[in-house]
C-alpha cells in the first residue's frame, strides 16, 4: 500500500527512546553508574590506582557485550532470579 492511500491518522510517530536502549559511553545507564561507584569505592578502600585499570577493563567488556545485544544486562539480571529447580543438573 502506498503512503498516499493510507487513511488519516493511520501512522503514529514513535520516539526512538521507546525502542532503543539508553546508553552512557556505550553501556546501559545503570551499569555505568555501578561501574563508576565501584571504581571510586575500590580506590578509596583499597587505596590503589590499579582498581581504575580493572574498572576500565570491565567497562570495555560490558561495552563489547552491549554492542552484541543492548538488552543483555536485563536478561542477565532476570536469569539470576530463576529458581534452581527449573534446571536439571
Amino acid at each position: 500500500m502506498d503512503r498516499e492511500n493510507l487513511p488519516e491518522g493511520y501512522e503514529i510517530p514513535i520516539h526512538r527512546s521507546l525502542v532503543e536502549a539508553r546508553l552512557w559511553m556505550g553501556v546501559p545507564r545503570k551499569m555505568f553508574i555501578v561501574e563508576i561507584l565501584a571504581a571510586i569505592a575500590g580506590g578509596v578502600f583499597m587505596k590503589t590506582w590499579t582498581v581504575l585499570f580493572v574498572a576500565v577493563g570491565i567497562h570495555y567488556l560490558n561495552r563489547h557485550l552491549t554492542q552484541k545485544d543492548p538488552r543483555f544486562l536485563e536478561v542477565f539480571i532476570r536469569s539470576l532470579q530463576h529458581k534452581k529447580f527449573y534446571y536439571k543438573g
